[in-house]
């Protein structure tokens, strides 16, 4: 009894307490995930150690997408659970990286030290420059080259002028040697200069931290009377998952029987990859309304021309599943070296366990998958059957010249089929895509298993026995068409051989199949069948007619 007063005071306190509870962040894994047609519930758990009294139990890694009121929270040990709550937090903005900030005014610092250098070097270089022209000035004004020399010392002239040759050839050098070096130093400043300036543009715009983003958790707030080891658990569902049915279907080489394999094409894009998790697929739609619909009163009045509002309907959730199969990367092929195996692979069927609701149907794999938060599907198979099948073939020459194989499926009602694609295989060939639709009512389920290319057909309209003539009032238009058939090969098959006359709205109009040779009509769609089996290598010819009556006066369009 202490304990429970003990509890509800918590509770009671819990929110006022907030904010001095102790918070302890927990080590949890994905162990589970239910992934439905529309979104996904997430079973995560982990061990913690409690403090005595109020804390709160923190799970990191939820994902963004995370449904708030789907939260439910459950553990195993000496304590209680008060609250589970839906959370996030920014993290603390991050600090500029000082050790790279001190390490770029560092090279500055440098750098600088070298620009000073150079521009010392360079002033010595002009002072060079300016002294040999003070020097070059000082030997022009020589006075002998002024006429002011003695008129009598020409050799003392001539040997003036030589050594002053000698010397401006000297300072023409020497010039020239600092006007190179100077030419040299001034692009090494230019560049010096240009870096400076790319530095301190860096440096003033020197890399900030991202902003951070913010993180999503859960929160669960417990009471421990004393220190208690915990496993804490809580689940959730998460939107931006889902699969869609897909099914190979294999008919063997010879026998009446298809098997079947029913497969979930998972994606998920939740932002958070689930490691070795166990899988559950569901057939339920959480995102449904399970509220019974209420029929509403119908009233009922005179017409008037009135605007209907139509309402858009909502897009349906395959299209996302779809796109996902879309981006799915080929199988990457790993180069092995070959061996002699005899025994069979394991698939994941046969781990599966069906688990039938009372409003849904849930497959339980009992194998650890890893799917990343990338979009792509993967195809998990969750079941296996071998069906009992009869194979029909239709033909249609009409429209196409090959016939088409139709599997003709018994005692699939129990089998919690959905509408998907399927891919058509015999024996171990792949044949094709078609489309598995289990919405039908009747006993039997046909699937489309590809074309039968040995059947050679010809369909021809007799113009000897092709006919318009006037009787009385009236006109009579006759049409005979002849179908050639052959099956090509070594196996009896059992063939629907359709065709078609046309129909009419119009009363004055009459049509009539006067010699249909063995033919079954269907008056309102016009279509004719016939069912035929053939042996290996038979011929069979059909030939049927019908005429079309209508006034003289008209004419008929669409013969």
């Amino acid at each position: 009894m202490k304990k429970t007063v003990a509890i509800l005071a918590c509770i009671v306190l819990h929110i006022g307490a907030f904010a001095t509870e102790n918070q302890k962040t927990i080590s949890s894994k994905i162990n589970h995930v239910t992934v439905f047609m529309q979104g996904a519930q997430i079973d995560r758990s982990g061990y913690t150690t409690l403090p005595k009294g109020n804390s709160i139990v923190v799970f990191d890694g939820v994902s963004q997408f995370i449904n708030r009121t789907s939260l439910k929270a459950s553990g195993k040990g000496d304590f209680s659970i008060l609250d589970v709550q839906y959370n996030y937090v920014y993290p603390k903005p991050g600090e500029i990286d000082s050790q790279a900030y001190n390490k770029l005014d560092g090279k500055i610092e440098k750098l600088q030290d070298s620009i000073n250098s150079h521009s010392l070097e360079m002033a010595n270089i002009r002072a060079k420059k300016k002294a040999i022209e003070t020097e070059k000035g000082v030997i022009l004004k020589h006075p002998l080259l002024n006429g002011q020399g003695k008129r009598d010392s020409l050799d003392l002239l001539k040997t003036t002028i030589k050594y002053l040759e000698d010397q401006l050839a000297n300072i023409a050098d020497r010039y020239l040697t600092l006007q190179k070096r100077e030419l040299v130093m001034t692009k090494i400043q230019t560049r010096m200069n240009k870096r400076m300036q790319e530095l301190k543009n860096y440096k003033a715009n020197f890399p900030r931290p991202a902003a951070s983003q913010p993180k999503h958790q859960v929160h669960v707030s417990v009471y421990a009377e004393k220190a208690a080891k915990a496993k804490i658990s809580v689940t959730y569902k998460v939107n931006n998952a889902g699969w869609s049915p897909w099914y190979d279907i294999t008919a063997k080489d010879a026998g009446d029987d298809v098997s079947l394999v029913y497969k979930a094409a998972v994606w998920q894009n939740t932002g958070i990859d689930w490691k070795n998790a166990k899988l559950r697929i569901s057939n339920a739609n959480p995102n449904q309304s399970n509220t019974k619909p209420v029929l509403p009163r119908w009233y009922i009045d005179y017409y008037r021309n009135m605007r209907v509002r139509q309402t858009r309907q909502p897009r349906y959730f395959k299209s996302q599943a779809e796109k996902a199969i879309a981006t799915t990367d080929a199988d990457e092929v790993e180069s092995v070296n070959e061996e002699v195996l005899t025994k069979d692979a394991g698939m994941a069927y046969d781990y599966s366990q069906k688990i039938q609701n009372f409003s849904s149907v849930e497959f339980d794999i009992d194998l650890p998958y890893s799917i990343k938060s990338t979009g792509k599907a993967h195809f998990v198979t969750v079941q296996k059957h071998n069906l009992n099948a009869s194979f029909k073939h239709y033909l249609v020459p009409k429209l196409d010249k090959d016939a088409f194989v139709v599997a003709r499926i018994l005692d699939w009602e129990n089998l919690d089929l959905l509408v998907g694609n399927a891919n058509i295989y015999f024996g171990n060939t792949f044949i094709g895509r078609t489309v598995l639709d289990p919405t039908i009512v009747t006993d039997t389920l046909e699937v489309s298993m590809g074309r039968y290319r040995s059947m050679a057909v010809k369909r021809t309209k007799l113009k000897e026995k092709t006919k318009n003539k006037v009787v009385g009032p009236k006109k009579v238009y006759t049409a005979t068409y002849q179908i050639e058939l052959r099956n090509n090969s070594a196996n009896p098959i059992n063939l629907a051989l359709e065709d078609q006359i046309p129909v009419t709205n119009n009363q004055n109009i009459e049509i009539e199949l006067t010699k249909p040779d063995g033919g079954t009509l269907n008056e309102y769609m016009g279509l004719m069948t016939w069912d035929f089996k053939l042996k290996p290598y038979e011929k069979k010819t059909v030939t049927y007619t019908y005429t079309i009556t209508y006034p003289k006066e008209e004419e008929i369009r669409g013969m």
